[in-house]
């Protein structure tokens, strides 16, 4: 099968890790000796998560696809298409409360984030940043199930 899933993870861990740099080079220390956060204007760490979160909702969509047709068939699939994340990788035996937890999250943030006016004002405050941080442990604890 000819797929790009493994580009789409490939830009999800390396836009997290230029997040990561940019979030390091972000601060300075003023002449009072105290560490003072700089204003990114161009929001070049904000862009690296968002990236980050977009491809990790794309590489587990496709991943979720070709192991659910391969286990099972196209069929298959269809009738789980739109179904959580949680429910397909029950599909695919796997058997991790703190992962379903996870993409639970991961499905709600990523949206919100996504498809930001439809959440205006719905009381919370999401960080791409810190749901980037959770997108690549996702990837990562999804890729220990499923990449075997």
């Amino acid at each position: 099968m000819i797929t790009n899933v493994h580009v789409y993870g490939a830009i999800a861990e390396e836009s997290f890790k230029k997040m990561k740099e940019l979030s390091s080079a972000d601060t300075t220390t003023n002449e009072n000796g105290q560490v003072v956060k700089k204003i990114d204007w161009e929001q070049k760490c904000f862009k690296q998560a968002m990236i980050s979160i977009v491809f990790t909702g794309i590489w587990l969509e496709a991943l979720l696809h070709i192991k659910i047709v391969k286990e099972f068939d196209e069929t298959t699939f269809k009738k789980n298409d739109f179904k959580p994340y949680r429910t397909k990788l029950e599909l695919l035996g796997v058997d991790d409360d703190e992962l379903f937890d996870m993409v639970d999250n991961f499905q709600r943030c990523r949206k919100e984030l996504v498809h930001e006016k439809a959440y205006l004002d719905n009381g919370e405050i999401r960080i791409a940043q810190a749901e980037a941080e959770s997108a690549n442990k996702i990837i990562k604890s999804v890729a220990k199930y499923l990449l075997k």
